[in-house]
Order: C-alpha cells, then sequence, then structure tokens
C-alpha cells in the first residue's frame, strides 16, 4: 500500500506533485505525509460517515494552553494509530513553548511496516492549521 486513496484518485500529492508510474523510495514517506496534514487539519464531526477523524476543536486546546499540550499529543496519537495503518510504534511527544509563543510544536516518530524509522515534526500555527513535514532519519529494524 503505497499511497493513500486520495493521492491514486486526484493522481497527485497534496503539494501539486504528480505521483509517478513507478514509485520511488521517497514516494511512502510523501503520501504519509500528505495524509498526516490532512488528518491533523480535519476536525472530529466534520465527516459524518467518521464522525471521529481529525482532532478535538484546536480552538479550545489553545485557551488551555500551556496545560493542554499533553492532550493535544494525546488527540493526535489515538487518530495516527486509527487512521493511518502505514506507521506503527508511534509516539507523539511536544516541544516546551517559549513564553508569548502562539505555535504550538509537536514531533510523531514512528515505524513503517517493513521497520523503517520516520519522523514527522508537525508545527500548529495560531489559526489552527497543521503544518506537517518528513524528517530525514536513518535506521531500520
Amino acid at each position: 500500500m503505497q499511497h493513500a486513496l486520495f493521492e491514486v484518485l486526484t493522481g497527485r500529492y497534496a503539494n501539486g506533485r504528480e505521483i509517478e508510474a513507478f514509485p520511488g523510495e521517497n514516494d511512502l514517506s510523501t503520501s504519509i505525509q500528505d495524509h498526516l496534514t490532512r488528518l491533523l487539519n480535519a476536525r472530529q464531526g466534520s465527516l459524518v460517515h467518521m464522525p471521529d477523524y481529525g482532532l478535538p476543536d484546536i480552538a479550545q486546546l489553545y485557551q488551555s494552553l500551556p496545560y493542554s499540550l499533553d492532550d493535544l499529543a494525546a488527540a493526535i496519537k489515538k487518530s495516527v494509530l486509527k487512521y493511518e495503518p502505514r506507521l506503527t510504534h508511534v509516539h507523539v511527544s511536544h516541544q516546551p513553548m517559549q513564553k508569548g509563543d502562539s505555535v504550538i510544536n509537536i514531533d510523531i516518530n514512528a515505524r513503517l511496516v517493513n521497520g523503517q524509522q520516520v519522523q514527522f515534526e508537525t508545527r500548529f500555527l495560531s489559526g489552527g492549521y497543521a503544518r506537517v513535514q518528513a524528517r530525514r532519519t536513518r535506521g531500520s529494524r
């Protein structure tokens, strides 16, 4: 399972790049990054057929910062475990916030089903938009 259904249907990644006929070594990571971006920008209740897809209201979490960071990390882990089956051994952590900072930094560390370690850095901006970027990692099983 290399690409997500949305990418297969559109023929493109979220960044507009076309899906190649023969997948390259970074395509799986790009596909997962795209799906995590969609998942973490969706709000629970927005899809009638999957009411728990996405995250709870980010605005409420921002009101309780920094005390709500653990709740956000737990919600992200729960969503990733349920809706991104290409990742296993998922660990989600947050970086400490600086005084006056309105950006939340979350790290997602996991393994692909083949054992390769992957890392994604997620930044939640003050409007609640999540920007997910893959980090280059070494190692496998």
